[in-house]
């Protein structure tokens, strides 16, 4: 009977994986979304083309994030000299259905010992939800920590309980480590293991924490030693900032966000929610006598840290809550596994499917309708290959072959980002703006310059003024340096 069990349930987690590359793939035949411009996977891929090129993070340019993930792509980096950035983000992104389905694969082998209940719920919203989904089509970096958590996590258990053998723990410390290159979130899970190893301090505890700090710190030293101050400034300080009140996201939103229910109404959808699950967990362990098992202890206090890591940072956007999305679905399905699997055990299996199909369904017919624009027609009439242009969003210049240019230019990776870490309205940032419009002969925007969130102030709006000629084409702003001139 365990044996049948457990080919269903390896049964389920590959037809789950098989639905997750899907249902991300198709995500990808909408229109716009293979070439077209998507938020923050086109900005990190430039950081890698910068990096090939022979610029080093924090030392020559910002990058609020830690190198891992430059580190990770940069043969497709190198690749786009021969196909152009274009061309090479489209081969990026087509790697994310792998990527979705190799998630759903190691949630499922890491919770399988739960039964098939565990199994459908975890596998189910590791594939299909919202948040994940959405890191998926648009920001990848979130979808890259979770990849490397999971296989972390399918290192360091071996069922219920820490894997016996140390060299399993020490590879999974390293795997959580290149996990916090990719992002620094990625501590969350490190700090909760950190905590769990306590007891047995030479099998667990040292072997984890090597892993970890190898993991880290092989890829990342050599940025830091080129650059102390400005690595610590990017990648600690900055996503603690404060930004102007008026654009902070506010915290029903983000309770929308970790819990999947943004797109079903406001506060009030996004709060019973949370109540709900809540409520589920509690249930599943409370009245129960047996203490919770290492694995169980992980999904409950990696949830919890990683809700309240994206309730607090000022500098927040709603592909961050798919960091909370596969310790969300261990702590769900091994919550809903222990109340249910002992009183009707089918019908919970059906349940639990129906609820997993229904998610894929909802998802299926939201992604039908998102579409994106596709602008390189219309930079390819403006702006010559290879010119020096500046934009205030470099998804922009990535998806039109326009971010490396034949003459020395320096191009900026996350214009927001670095503003934030010099300071909104602060010297620096206005010395790096000013820097980088008096080098740039093109600008391409969808936002007049004098409402670029540097702010700009006036004698830098005078300098575009007096030297820069304005072209309106397709809802796009192109600012062309007098004496330039337009179209390929």
């Amino acid at each position: 009977m365990q044996r049948e069990s457990d080919r269903s349930g390896t049964v389920i987690i590959r037809v789950i994986a098989v639905l997750a590359a899907g249902i991300t793939l198709y995500q990808l035949t909408r229109p716009g979304f293979l070439f077209g411009i998507t938020p923050d996977i086109a900005a990190w891929f430039g950081s890698s083309i910068r990096l090939v090129h022979g610029s080093m993070p924090y030392r020559d340019f910002d990058l609020v994030q830690p190198p891992g993930f430059p580190l990770l792509v940069s043969p497709l980096a190198f690749l786009s000299e021969w196909i152009g950035t274009r061309d090479a983000l489209a081969i990026l992104r087509l790697c994310t259905p792998l990527l979705a389905a190799a998630s759903v694969l190691l949630i499922g082998k890491v919770v399988r010992q739960h039964g098939r209940v565990a199994v459908i719920v975890a596998c189910g919203v590791m594939a299909f939800y919202p948040a994940e989904l959405y890191a998926l089509r648009s920001g990848l970096l979130e979808s890259v920590v979770v990849f490397f958590c999971l296989a972390g996590a399918a290192l360091v258990f071996d069922g219920d309980m820490f894997a016996a053998s140390r060299r399993r723990i020490l590879f999974g410390g390293v795997l959580f480590g290149i996990a916090g290159t990719v992002k620094a979130p990625a501590i969350v899970p490190v700090l909760v293991l950190t905590v769990l190893c306590l007891p047995d301090i030479r099998r667990r505890l040292l072997p984890f924490v090597t892993g970890v700090v190898a993991g880290f710190g092989i890829p990342t030293l050599p940025f830091f030693v080129m650059a102390p101050g400005s690595f610590i400034r990017d990648v600690v300080i900055t996503p603690l900032s404060s930004i102007p009140a008026g654009n902070r996201v506010s915290i029903p939103v983000r309770l929308g966000d970790i819990t999947g229910t943004s797109a079903f109404g406001g506060a009030s959808v996004s709060i019973i929610a949370t109540v709900v699950i809540v409520v589920i967990v509690a249930a599943a362990f409370v009245p129960q006598r047996r203490r919770p098992s290492s694995l169980e202890w992980f999904a409950i206090a990696a949830t919890l840290l990683a809700a309240i890591a994206q309730l607090g940072p000022s500098y927040y956007f709603a592909n961050y809550t798919a960091f909370v999305t596969p310790f969300l679905g261990l702590l769900l399905g091994i919550s809903i596994a222990r109340l249910v699997n002992q009183r009707s055990p089918r019908l919970a299996v059906g349940t639990a499917a129906v609820g997993v199909a229904i998610l894929f369904t909802h998802q299926a017919l939201a992604i039908d309708g998102s579409a994106t624009s596709d602008i390189a027609g219309l930079v390819d009439a403006v702006i010559p290959a290879g010119g020096c242009t500046l934009s205030d969003a470099p998804s922009k210049l990535v998806t039109t072959n326009r971010f490396v240019a034949t003459t020395r230019c320096n191009a900026l990776i996350d214009p927001e980002g670095a503003t934030l870490s010099y300071g909104y309205g602060s010297a620096g940032a206005e010395r790096l703006w000013t820097g980088m419009v008096e080098q740039c002969d093109y600008m391409l925007t969808s936002t007049p310059f004098a409402d670029w969130y540097i702010p700009p102030d006036a004698r830098l709006r005078a300098y575009v003024t007096a030297n820069f000629r304005l072209l309106h084409s397709g809802g796009l702003l192109f600012y062309i340096r007098n004496g330039f001139p337009s179209g390929s």
